[in-house]
């Protein structure tokens, strides 16, 4: 089979490799589409760390081919999505319910061969957990490989606490933010406002539900969002942006008793310097969000077969593995918004 395979820090390859042997308990999956994540470009550029050799991707969709003895949950032909993160089950954090930061999770892409590849095989741990969901029929295999960062998404506002009738700001609009935005006018707020110095994407904000958007190259910020909330600030500012200095300086917009959601990454080694008052004084409450879990993923595909969220404005780049550069440079660029590899010729 034909794999892009992670060498060594800035050294990736198109590779023929054997098709991985499925055992008892396992299955096998015919990778339709792949969808390339920012964490796929911090791999190549040695700033997340994994073992090499390692076929990367942790976003597809595909057809199952083959099923190993005692496998009942899927059969040959079931069209699928895969969450990546597999949990033991074990832990204080999964043993409290909260499997998505699992302390000893291994993930499909990371730590095992993933799916930017024309085969993946899929550990028997993750067939038992429920890793493996069937894609509704009217969901694309498109659809499908990128509906993890929305589950990812899904996670986050539920995390954020977000309710009818609240204000919402949103820091950046990339395809989290956006994700973001569709999940949050779900929850019925008052408000949700953006911040994104992009113009195409805050008209894409716009579309999705945003009821006012600001650029953050046009001025203060924070007086624009304290003007558009009668100076109150909002209930909750979610933070897709993992730059330092943008957490700092968007503390400030949370109104008293509300909450402050940090989704994004910081490059490791990052640091921030914020006023404890303003968190001992105003009670805000700070939070982080990571990953998410099979279940959300499946709760994520009901809202793409009814309708309700909308992943094919977000893809806006399809290539197949041997352009692997040119779709690694896009995202590396914030060119586009998500792209995705079509796995087969």
């Amino acid at each position: 089979m034909r794999a892009l395979v992670f060498k060594k820090p800035k050294e990736f390859a198109v590779e023929e490799r054997p098709i991985p042997e499925v055992k008892e308990g396992e299955v096998l999956v015919q990778v339709k589409y792949a969808g390339v994540c920012g964490t796929d470009v911090r791999i190549y550029n040695g700033t997340k760390k994994i073992g090499a050799p390692r076929i990367t991707g942790h976003e597809f969709a595909g057809e199952v081919i083959e099923i190993g003895k005692g496998v009942t949950s899927v059969k040959v032909g079931d069209r699928v999505t895969v969450y990546p993160m597999i949990a033991c089950n074990e832990c204080y954090t999964c043993l409290s319910g909260r499997t998505n930061i699992c302390v000893n999770r291994i993930t499909l892409g990371y730590e095992l061969d993933g799916g930017f590849a024309e085969f993946v095989k899929i550990p028997k741990e993750a067939v038992e957990r429920g890793n493996i969901i069937k894609l509704p029929q009217n969901v694309s295999y498109e659809e499908g490989a990128v509906s993890e960062p929305m589950t990812a998404a899904y996670h986050g506002i539920e995390r954020s606490g977000l309710k009818s009738g609240n204000t919402v700001a949103i820091i950046g609009t990339g395809p989290i933010g956006l994700c973001h935005v569709q999940l949050a006018k779900l929850k019925g707020p008052k408000k949700i406002i953006i911040v994104e110095p992009d113009e195409q994407k805050r008209k894409l904000a716009l579309e999705f539900g945003a009821t006012d958007t600001i650029n953050p190259l046009d001025g203060d910020v924070h007086n624009k969002v304290m003007d558009l909330t009668q100076g109150e600030g909002v209930d909750v500012v979610i933070l897709d942006v993992g730059l330092p200095k943008v957490i700092e300086g968007s503390l400030s917009y949370v109104k008293k008793g509300g909450m402050f959601l940090l989704f994004a990454g910081c490059p490791v080694g990052s640091s921030i310097t914020i006023d404890p008052n303003l968190i001992h004084y105003k009670e805000i409450m700070f939070t982080g969000s990571s990953s998410s879990s099979p279940e959300n993923q499946s709760k994520v595909l009901e809202l793409l077969s009814t309708g309700k969220i909308n992943l094919k404005k977000l893809i806006t780049g399809t290539f197949h593995l041997e352009d692997w550069e040119q779709a690694f440079n896009m995202k590396a660029n914030y060119q586009g918004l998500k792209s995705v590899f079509k796995i087969e010729k």
